[in-house]
């Protein structure tokens, strides 16, 4: 099962956001379960642009940050007939779309986001991080948050 992760859960985990933890955790499930995780090129100029504007890091480890999520993710490109259709979409958001319709076109079988409504007319499945855990975390798995 491929899982594209949205720039935000992407952004959750390399930016440890106060929503680190859902993310982080869907992510390792995702390992856990032998499914591949992707990231859509066009992510990752966000991830790390978003890095750096939020403060989280200088740019310089922004870019190193996001050099790291290149290992951790399958890259998923965005070609010029995924632009076309997801500027044709009935898609609110174009960022989205551009994301939907590439992972259409990959072979993706589901989104995590924490932005599901934007995803409603997805022609991929969208689920959050918390849903995603419900319905993938194998038995007697547990997770903590702990303070560092």
């Amino acid at each position: 099962m491929k899982i594209l992760f949205d720039t935000c859960i992407a952004f959750d985990i390399f930016g440890k956001s106060a929503d680190f933890f859902d993310s982080y955790c869907a992510y390792d499930v995702a390992l856990l379960r032998g499914f591949i995780p992707c990231l859509s090129v066009s992510s990752t100029t966000d991830v790390c642009y978003l890095l750096h504007a939020r403060g989280v890091a200088d740019r310089k480890n922004a870019r190193s940050i996001t050099n790291k999520a290149l290992d951790l993710f399958e890259l998923i490109d965005n070609t010029g007939s995924d632009c076309k259709r997801a500027s044709a979409s009935p898609m609110a958001d174009y960022e989205d779309a551009l994301l939907a319709y590439s992972a259409q076109r990959e072979g993706v079988d589901l989104i995590l986001t924490r932005n599901k409504k934007d995803f409603v007319c997805s022609p991929v499945a969208a689920l959050t991080p918390k849903e995603f855990l419900k319905a993938y975390k194998p038995q007697g798995i547990e997770y903590a948050e702990a303070d560092l």
